[in-house]
């Protein structure tokens, strides 16, 4: 194709994620997200994706998983619940992709559909989601042991030494109303944690406001809290996590009263 010919074609589209495809033309995707997506690239870059089989949860217009596939994945399978057109229809084909696209809901997701992944995307999902922790679940049955596990969300950075999860709705959310989900930091290593993963690195993206602005808004902050008033949580970092699967202890005591059937009451009264 040529250039012009590239660009009569992506114009029938709308592109969430900005993709090369020439040394001068990208899609027309949205700038905002960036740094986050920039920051999950290259911690990709320090897995070895050769030969692995690899989910993008989320997967969009296929910015992960076309950087999978590039990195030597053996086969990358994208899910989505809004399936995009413009991978599917041009992306996929304009790239010569085996990448293969599915629209699925992630609570769909089960280890009998696409079989066990090495390696799980799962970059701007999880503060959308209204049930976390199945979500994460779901996850942790699908990835072989050893395997990988990339988040890339939005997080709270308050409370450092408490486990909080800020389950907004509607106007309350520091986003808009479909982004439900902020664990803080401590909140989303501890539930990885009890899920059966260890956590090997967490980057935040730089905050790009400055000092000045983030004591002013801590100076506000200040000034409500003594006025009475507790201050909406409205500030909130992006992050990428790198987690490994270590497994889990299916017949231990906890692990069986959380997920099965147990015989504790029975057994201890109470």
């Amino acid at each position: 194709m040529t250039e012009q010919e590239i660009l009569d074609k992506i114009s029938h589209y709308k592109f969430y994620h900005i993709i090369p495809l020439t040394e001068t033309i990208a899609t027309p995707g949205n700038p905002v997200y960036l740094p986050a997506q920039n920051l999950c690239l290259r911690m990709m870059e320090k897995l070895d994706f050769r030969d692995k089989r690899v989910l993008d949860v989320g997967c969009r217009d296929g910015l992960y998983s076309f950087k999978a596939e590039s990195l030597g994945a053996r086969e990358v399978i994208g899910i989505d619940n809004d399936l995009s057109l413009p991978a599917t229809e041009f992306l996929i084909p304009f790239f010569n992709s085996k990448i293969k696209m599915v629209q699925i809901n992630l609570y769909d997701l089960t280890a009998t559909k696409f079989g066990l992944f090495d390696i799980i995307l799962f970059p701007g999902v999880l503060y959308h989601l209204r049930y976390p922790f199945w979500g994460l679940r779901i996850l942790r049955d699908i990835l072989k042991l050893g395997g990988d596990l990339i988040i890339e969300t939005a997080i709270w950075r308050g409370e450092s030494r408490n486990a909080f999860l800020f389950c907004p709705i509607e106007a309350e959310s520091p986003y808009e109303p479909s982004s439900c989900t902020f664990f803080n930091e401590k909140g989303l290593l501890d539930t990885l944690t009890s899920l059966g993963f260890t956590a090997q690195a967490i980057r935040y993206v730089p905050e790009s406001s400055g000092f000045s602005r983030r004591r002013k808004e801590w100076l506000r902050q200040m000034k409500t809290c003594l006025s009475g008033n507790r201050p909406p949580i409205r500030q909130v970092s992006r992050a990428v996590l790198h987690c490994t699967y270590r497994g889990i202890d299916r017949h231990s005591r906890y692990i069986t009263y959380w997920e099965g059937e147990h015989a504790i009451h029975s057994t201890i009264g109470g």
